[in-house]
């Protein structure tokens, strides 16, 4: 029964989804250097991103993006790691991104894109807290950037076998 409550309360996330918010247009360098712009590069299913809007996401972040890419990531479900580095000051940014592109490894690095403008308005679509300023935001999107599930809770799985059921269910709308 439980099963059946989550995958009905997936289904009306999903049918709800003219009432969802949608996320802001960004444009970036992937870590293997080919340019981003979302929403146009959104999967014509389902998208995740994780998004870090502090230094300290970084752990948060590698949390979700580890089970997303090795149990969801398919033909039919992308996803983009997407740390803000709007903060830093733009001289010492390509220092940044060079030290990041050291430690991500070459498999994540096409997904892996740093933003550094939009941060105010990415953090609003993503419902950002000051009490959790260093969480992953976690959000499931479609192919217009419409968000229909979303996060900023530590993995656990139960909120992963959340995130993987609503992302199952979009790529299975018509």
């Amino acid at each position: 029964m439980n099963l059946v409550c989550i995958r009905l309360s997936a289904l009306l996330l999903l049918s709800a989804s003219a009432l969802a918010s949608t996320i802001p247009s960004a444009t970036g360098t992937a870590l293997d250097g080919h340019s981003v712009s979302l929403p146009r590069d959104l999967s014509p299913r389902a998208t995740i991103l994780i998004l870090g809007f502090s230094r300290n996401s970084q752990d948060a972040t590698t949390a979700w993006e580890k089970p997303v890419r090795t149990s969801l990531a398919s033909p039919d479900i992308a996803f983009f790691d997407m740390p803000f580095l709007e903060d830093a000051p733009s001289l010492i940014r390509p220092l940044i991104v060079r030290a990041i592109r050291k430690q991500v490894p070459d498999i994540l690095k096409p997904r892996f894109v740093p933003l550094t403008s939009g941060e105010a308005e990415w953090k609003q679509a993503a419902g950002f807290t000051s009490t959790a300023p260093d969480a992953a935001y976690v959000l499931l999107v479609d192919r217009s950037g419409g968000i229909l599930w979303q996060t900023h809770e530590p993995f656990s799985q139960a909120r992963f076998y959340q995130l993987a059921t609503a992302a199952r269910a979009l790529v299975a709308r018509p």
